[in-house]
C-alpha cells in the first residue's frame, strides 16, 4: 500500500448525549473555573465555561493503547492549577499509567504505576484517591484499587508502598495542609474478618505515612442480609474545619461481594456520615455521626448507602450529599449548619424539581421513572455556592441556584459523548443518513446529523430496547429494519428481534420462536431476561427471509442458528455442513446476506472458515478459503467483536474483511460458477481494525462501479483512519494525533455524501468525519 497525503478532516458527534457512568468531579480548589469530570471507560473532561460545554481530553488516544479510555483517578496540584494528574488502565500487565499534564490537558507525559489501574472495575465510584502533596510538588499519593497505599517523590518515576495495616483495596486519601496527618479509605478487603464481614476500611497516619492507626467509624450495622457486612468508608470532603466521610455496606443483591463498594456492586446498605473534628495541627480529636434521616426512618432500618459529599468554602456551613442505590430512588441533601441539620432538595421524582434536557433520559422513556442512578458524587463549586454538579450512571446533572429554596437540577452533558457504539450503517435512501446501534441505550436513527433523536428504538408506549447489538435493511428497501436488542433493567421491554418498516421510527418486537429444540427454548428464555444479548441477525434484499444466531453471551453458537421465510413470523433451525459434507453445530457462525440476491446468505464461523448458503439460509455449505484466515473468531459479538465485515450495496457477492493483524481482504462469490474467491489488499506488516465503504462521486449513485474504502488501522507504523479509492492500492490519511477518539468498534462510510464517513467509539460516542475541502 501507499500513503499520498493527508486530507485534512473535521469531526464532530452525531449527538446523544451523556450516557455513561461519570465517577468523579474534582475543582481546583484556588483557581476559578478548573472543573475536571472523570468517567468509566470514556477518559477525563474539563469543563469549558464560557462556552457552557464539556471538553474531552482523550481524542488522541488510539485503539493500540486504551489506558487513558479508563482513569480512576484526578489529582490536582493546589500551587500548580494547570498541573493534571490521571492514573488510568486496562489491567494489562497488572500495571497502570500515570498521565501527567502541565497545560491543563492539552499534551501529557506518561510514566508507569505498577499495579492494576482499571477505571472500569470495582472501586470506580469512590472518592480521591490521587492527590499532590501540599509541601512538595513532586511528591504524590495513589490510592490504589488492589495495590494498598503507594507514594512517589520524583512525580511517578519511582513509587514505594506505604504499609497500612495490611489493607490494600484502597478508596481514597486525604493530607492536611502542613501534610503530616494522612487519612485514608479502604474496602476492608485485605483485613476482612471473615468471608461474611469486612475489616476496618478508614485509617489516619500523623507522620506522614510512616504509621496508621485505626481512625474510629460506625459499628456493625444493624441491617440483616448483606452479601459482606461491615461499611467502607466511600468519600470525603474537607472545608478546612471538618473532615467529612461517607460510609455504605455492601446491599443483599450485590454482584460484587468481596470489594462491593460504590455502585460497583450496584445495591448499598447502612449509609452513614461523620464528622470529624482536626485540632490546629491536623490531629483528628473527636467525631460525631452528622448521617441525615428521613422523619421515618431510624439508624436500626437505614438500608441504602451515602457516597458523595461536598462543602463550599464561600458559604461557611454549606453542605451537600447523595444517597446510594436507594431503591424507590436516590437523594440529595442539604445542610447550612455542618450537617446538623439537614433538608431533601431531591428525591428521585417525588420532591424537588427535576427536568431532562436529553431525550432518552426523560421518565417518558423510562417507565415513568426517573433515569438517575449511582449517585456516587457531588462536588460544589468553591467559588460559588449555588454551582452545584452531580453524577449518574448516564451523565453529569447539575444546579446553578443551590441555595434557593428549590433548587432546579437538570442534565448538563453538552460534550459528554461516553456511550459504547457497536455498529453504524448508513442505508442508500430514505430519511435516516445514520443508524447507530449501541449499548445500554439500544439505537437510535439519525435524521438530522446534528440533532440528537428523539427516544428510539423503543415499543409502542416509549419503552426503550438496550445495548442492541446488529441491524441489518434492505437495500431495495431501506425502510425495513431488524435489530438484535436487548430488553430493558424494568422489564418493560424483553429481548429477541424488533421489526421496522419506517426506517426505525416505531418497532414490533418478532413472536419468540419456542418449540424448535430444547437447546434454543433454553437461549430463548435467557434472553428474555433483562440486558441478555440476543445475538446476531441477517436481513435478505426481498425482507422476507431473515437468519438469527441466536446469542451465548458473546458467541453465536451454530447449533442455535434459525431461519425464517415469511419475515419472522416463524423459523426453523439451519442446517450447516463442511467440506466433507457432514453436517456440524459446535463451532460458533455470524451471517450476512447478499445485498441484491436473496437466495445468497454468507456464514463466518468461529475458526475461519466460510460457508454459503444459496437457500435463503436455511442450509450452509463450507468453501475452501485461504489458509490465512484459519484462526479468525468471526463469531463474537458485543465488544468482543475484533472483525468487521461489509458488503457492497448494489452488488452481489462482494464482501470487504477486516482482520486486524491479518490485514484487509476482498471477498467475491460467483453465483454462476459457484465459485469463491479471496484476495489480500493489505501488506503483511499492516494492522486493519474496521473497513465501511462509502460512495466515491459527490452526489452519485451509490449502485456505480466505483466507491470507496475507510479503514482504521496501521499503515506502515502510522495508525489511523484511511480512505482509498483504487481498492487498497494508494490511501490519503483523514487524521491527526488528535483525531483518534480511542476504542473504535464500528466504521462505515455514508451511502450518499462523498468523503463523509462514521465512526462507532467505544468510549466517545459515535462520529462522522468530513473534508475540510472540497479537494478532499
Amino acid at each position: 500500500m501507499t500513503i499520498k497525503k493527508q486530507i485534512p478532516y473535521h469531526y464532530e458527534h452525531a449527538p446523544i448525549p451523556g450516557g455513561g457512568y461519570v465517577t468523579g468531579f474534582v475543582f481546583h480548589p484556588q483557581k476559578p473555573d478548573v472543573l475536571y469530570a472523570r468517567t468509566d471507560i470514556g477518559g477525563v473532561y474539563r469543563y469549558d465555561y464560557e462556552k457552557s460545554k464539556w471538553k474531552s481530553l482523550m481524542d488522541h488516544v488510539t485503539q493500540t493503547d486504551l489506558s487513558e479510555s479508563y482513569p480512576i483517578a484526578i489529582g490536582l496540584n493546589i500551587n500548580h492549577p494547570e498541573w493534571l494528574l490521571i492514573a488510568c488502565g486496562v489491567n494489562e500487565d497488572n500495571k497502570g499509567i500515570l498521565a501527567i499534564s502541565k497545560d491543563g490537558g492539552k499534551s501529557f507525559t506518561y510514566e508507569a504505576i505498577p499495579t492494576l489501574v482499571h477505571g472500569n472495575l470495582n472501586g470506580r465510584g469512590t472518592g480521591l484517591r490521587l492527590i499532590v502533596d501540599a509541601q512538595e510538588d513532586q511528591t504524590i499519593y495513589f490510592a490504589s484499587q488492589q495495590g494498598g497505599l503507594l507514594r512517589s517523590k520524583d512525580l511517578g518515576k519511582s513509587w514505594e508502598s506505604l504499609e497500612v495495616q495490611g489493607e490494600k483495596y484502597m478508596t481514597f486519601i486525604w493530607q492536611s495542609k502542613d501534610a503530616k496527618t494522612l487519612v485514608v479509605g479502604t474496602a476492608g478487603v485485605t483485613t476482612k474478618q471473615s468471608d461474611e464481614e469486612r475489616g476496618h476500611s478508614v485509617y489516619v497516619s500523623y507522620d506522614g505515612g510512616s504509621h496508621f492507626e485505626k481512625l474510629w467509624q460506625p459499628e456493625k450495622s444493624h441491617v440483616v442480609g448483606s452479601r459482606m457486612s461491615g461499611y467502607v468508608a466511600q468519600r470525603y470532603d474537607d472545608d478546612g474545619n471538618y473532615l467529612y466521610i461517607t460510609f455504605s455496606e455492601t446491599g443483599r443483591r450485590s454482584y460484587v461481594k468481596e470489594n462491593g463498594y460504590s455502585c460497583d456492586s450496584g445495591d448499598a446498605l447502612a449509609g452513614r456520615i461523620i464528622r470529624y473534628e482536626r485540632d490546629t495541627e491536623g490531629k483528628i480529636i473527636s467525631y460525631r455521626e452528622i448521617t441525615p434521616y428521613r422523619e421515618s426512618e431510624t439508624n436500626e432500618d437505614l438500608e441504602y448507602g451515602f457516597s458523595g459529599i461536598s462543602s463550599c468554602k464561600t458559604q461557611p456551613g454549606l453542605l451537600v450529599a447523595t444517597t446510594l442505590c436507594k431503591e424507590d430512588g436516590d437523594c440529595i441533601y442539604r445542610s447550612y449548619d455542618y450537617g446538623e441539620h439537614w433538608e431533601t432538595v431531591l428525591d428521585d421524582l417525588k420532591l424537588g424539581n427535576l427536568s431532562f434536557v436529553t431525550s432518552y433520559m426523560k421518565p417518558e422513556y423510562n417507565g415513568g421513572h426517573s433515569i438517575l442512578h449511582w449517585l456516587s458524587d457531588i462536588k460544589i463549586n468553591p467559588f460559588n455556592g449555588n454551582e452545584v454538579w452531580f453524577n449518574s450512571g448516564t451523565g453529569i446533572f447539575g444546579s446553578k441556584d443551590l441555595m434557593s429554596t428549590l433548587p432546579h437540577f437538570q442534565d448538563d452533558t453538552t460534550g459528554i459523548e461516553e456511550t459504547v457504539h457497536l455498529n453504524v450503517y448508513s442505508p442508500p435512501a430514505g430519511k435516516v443518513k445514520l443508524i447507530d446501534i449501541l449499548g445500554d441505550l439500544g439505537g437510535f436513527a439519525f435524521e438530522d446529523l446534528k440533532v440528537a433523536c428523539d427516544n428510539s428504538f423503543a415499543d409502542a408506549e416509549g419503552n426503550r430496547y438496550i445495548t442492541c447489538i446488529n441491524a441489518d435493511y434492505s437495500d431495495l428497501n431501506p425502510e425495513v429494519l431488524v435489530v438484535t436488542a436487548r430488553g430493558n433493567w424494568t422489564g418493560k421491554t424483553k429481548g429477541g428481534l424488533i421489526l421496522s418498516k419506517d426506517q426505525g421510527k416505531t418497532f414490533e418486537r418478532l413472536k419468540m420462536p419456542y418449540g424448535l429444540s430444547k437447546e434454543i427454548d433454553e437461549k430463548l428464555r435467557t434472553i428474555e431476561q433483562p440486558n441478555v444479548n440476543a445475538g446476531w441477525v441477517a436481513l435478505s434484499p426481498d425482507c422476507d427471509h431473515l437468519v438469527w444466531s441466536i446469542a451465548d453471551n458473546i458467541e453465536l453458537p451454530m447449533c442455535t442458528m434459525i431461519h425464517s421465510e415469511d419475515g419472522g413470523k416463524s423459523f426453523k433451525c439451519c442446517e450447516i455442513y463442511n467440506l466433507e459434507n457432514k453436517r456440524i453445530n459446535h463451532r460458533g457462525m455470524k451471517v450476512f446476506a447478499d445485498r441484491m440476491n436473496s437466495r445468497l446468505m454468507y456464514g463466518f464461523d468461529s475458526e475461519g472458515s466460510i460457508y454459503i448458503s444459496k437457500d435463503s439460509g436455511a442450509s450452509f455449505k463450507e468453501y475452501p478459503v485461504n489458509q490465512q484466515l484459519k484462526g479468525v473468531n468471526f463469531a463474537l459479538i458485543d465488544c468482543a467483536n475484533q472483525t468487521e465485515i461489509r458488503g457492497e450495496s448494489g452488488k452481489e457477492g462482494i464482501f470487504y474483511m477486516a482482520l486486524r493483524e491479518k490485514g484487509l481482504w476482498k471477498m467475491q462469490y460467483d453465483a454462476r460458477e459457484d465459485q469463491l474467491s479471496l484476495k489480500k489488499l493489505s501488506d503483511e506488516d499492516e494492522i486493519i481494525y474496521r473497513i465501511g465503504l462509502g460512495v466515491i462521486r459527490p452526489n452519485g449513485d451509490y449502485f456505480k462501479e466505483d466507491k470507496a474504502l475507510y479503514i482504521c488501522g496501521d499503515l506502515k507504523g502510522d495508525y489511523g483512519f484511511y480512505r482509498s479509492l483504487d481498492e487498497g492500492k494508494t490511501w490519503v490519511k483523514l487524521s491527526t494525533e488528535h483525531q483518534m477518539f480511542g476504542d473504535i468498534n464500528s466504521i462505515e462510510g455514508d451511502s450518499r455524501t462523498f468523503g463523509r464517513f462514521f465512526i462507532a467509539t467505544g468510549s466517545r460516542g459515535v462520529l462522522y468525519g468530513e473534508p475540510m475541502s472540497e479537494e478532499g
